[in-house]
């Protein structure tokens, strides 16, 4: 049952932290999208299985429970997943029952449920919980893993704690120092989980398996679980956003522990730290379904704040409405993934947007993303979620389709001044290169791709195997592919500008319509 006050009684001090994650499970069901993974199926050990439905929030906590059943035990478990971040405290108010045969863990495992590192903050042993352990597991040591032992009563409510940073791991017991360590220290984005654990025959160090002691139904008890990010980690705050349908936007309750929420389905948008491919973003993404309750996020803050993020990561939305023009010369990288439509505007540094293209079967032309930055060198890269990871963490539900290989999806690129470069390695479009010197990039051998110079002073380039859509270029100078760098056949300046559109409003373009003239600007 907990504190059922979310208070940590013995803090840490909290200088060099910004606090990222929060979950006190105070609703009726546990949050996925806080706890993405619930786990379902066999055992390592095979002594039991995972059932969903083993996980249970009330009374203000989460139950992991152990529950003997007629065809055998059953347990549960439930971790961030994807969820995660790279390096961080992580602490947790949880106790376990005692009772013969049951274990489990407090752990840090790895986003991408490869295994190999591991951090055990706790893992009871025995039926009375008085021996615990704190285990490491991962290189740099002989043996498979580090383990050290802890007396004292597991069965009673303790906050357990751990800082990992670049190189080393510190453990603590209720605010107190326990441990630290060196070794077998992970390097890669880590998420907490809640492991139950019914032991086999064999699982000695861990006291056996239950016996006629041993009661029908043992719990592990957590009743608030929170995460900090390191200070020189820390990406700076997410800009206001508003989230729900087009008509309908409603703001978060709060930047990052709170989410937007619709109705009875809980909370559905989320935001929190995230690092992709080892960089750090303030991220916001659709916990429901792709294109289900939360479709739109939109931001448009009219000054910039210094605490802003200035990489920024936006997630399953199926439509993003961005306008960072005021920015002005903080330089950002935007990321959209998984969208299938929008506007993003940057300001006049050298920013970086990245669009991951999505695409429902049934959503006809719909599918357009217009992209504008400013004055600085600026990088515009178009791929899609079938050609990129980005999106795998984060996208899902019966119309998300990971192998969307975004040959339905249509830019609308205006890189504005500077020299800049735009990688087309999805869909169909149009960029304006603007003033300086600009280059477009094509995944493929020159031999791939049809140049053509058009009579308006354009550039067209077609790929010849189909896999992409026509691309029609106004004021780029240069063309780069895998095996050579070309100078672009025309390099007229674009007739009109290509800028964003209000909420809503973006223009439909079918892909399917390649001739010149249909690319509007």
């Amino acid at each position: 049952m907990g504190t059922l006050n979310d208070v940590n009684p013995t803090p840490l001090p909290t200088a060099g932290w910004k606090l990222t994650f929060s979950d006190g499970f105070n609703s009726t069901y546990i949050d996925r999208g806080a706890w993405p993974l619930v786990f379902q199926g066999g055992s390592a050990n095979g002594a039991y299985t995972f059932r969903p439905e083993n996980v249970v929030v009330w009374d203000g906590e989460a139950s992991v429970n152990n529950v003997n059943t007629p065809s055998g035990w059953t347990s549960g478990a439930f971790q961030q997943g994807w969820n995660g971040q790279l390096y961080g405290r992580y602490e947790v108010r949880a106790k376990f029952d005692p009772g013969q045969g049951f274990s489990g863990a407090l752990l840090l495992w790895p986003t991408d449920n490869e295994g190999g590192a591991e951090v055990d903050m706790v893992e009871p042993r025995f039926a009375d919980k008085s021996v615990n352990n704190i285990s490491v597991h991962g290189e740099g040591g002989p043996g498979p893993f580090d383990s050290w032992e802890f007396r004292f009563d597991a069965t009673q409510w303790h906050t357990y704690a751990v800082d990992w940073l670049p190189g080393q791991l510190v453990f603590y017991l209720d605010g107190q120092e326990i441990h630290r360590t060196t070794r077998r220290v992970p390097d890669e984005p880590m998420s907490f989980g809640v492991l139950g654990y019914v032991n086999a025959p064999g699982d000695d160090w861990h006291g056996g398996p239950p016996d006629a002691s041993s009661p029908g139904f043992n719990s592990i008890h957590v009743d608030w679980v929170r995460a900090y990010t390191p200070e020189n980690l820390y990406p700076g705050a997410l800009p206001t956003a508003f989230y729900g349908t087009p008509g309908a936007l409603r703001p978060s309750t709060e930047p990052w522990t709170g989410a937007w929420s619709a109705g009875d389905t809980g909370e559905v948008a989320r935001s929190a730290v995230r690092s992709v491919d080892g960089v750090t973003y303030a991220a916001t993404w659709n916990a429901a379904q792709w294109n289900d309750q939360v479709p739109v996020a939109t931001s448009a803050p009219a000054a910039w704040n210094p605490a802003y993020a200035s990489r920024l990561l936006y997630a399953n939305f199926a439509d993003v409405e961005l306008d960072f023009a005021a920015a002005g010369a903080t330089g950002l990288s935007v990321v959209a993934s998984g969208a299938q439509r929008g506007n993003i505007r940057t300001g006049d540094a050298g920013d970086a947007v990245t669009w991951v293209a999505h695409s429902s079967p049934a959503a006809g032309p719909d599918n357009v993303m217009t992209v504008v930055t400013g004055a600085g060198h600026d990088s515009v890269v178009v791929t899609a979620a079938g050609r990129s990871n980005i999106d795998q963490p984060f996208g899902w539900g019966s119309e998300w389709r990971g192998d969307y290989d975004g040959l339905s999806s249509v830019y609308r690129v205006n890189l504005g001044a500077g020299e800049d470069w735009a990688t087309l390695a999805a869909g169909g479009g149009v960029v304006d290169g603007g003033a300086g010197v600009d280059t477009v990039v094509f995944w493929g051998p020159v031999s791939r791709f049809a140049v053509t110079a058009l009579s308006d002073g354009s550039t067209r380039v077609d790929d010849r195997t189909g896999a992409q859509g026509g691309a029609v270029l106004w004021g780029v100078e240069r063309l780069n592919f895998t095996d050579a760098e070309i100078a672009a056949p025309g390099q007229a300046p674009a007739p009109s500008a290509i800028g964003i559109a209000p909420v809503g409003a973006t223009p439909a373009l079918p892909v399917a319509a390649v001739a010149a003239a249909d690319w509007q600007l």
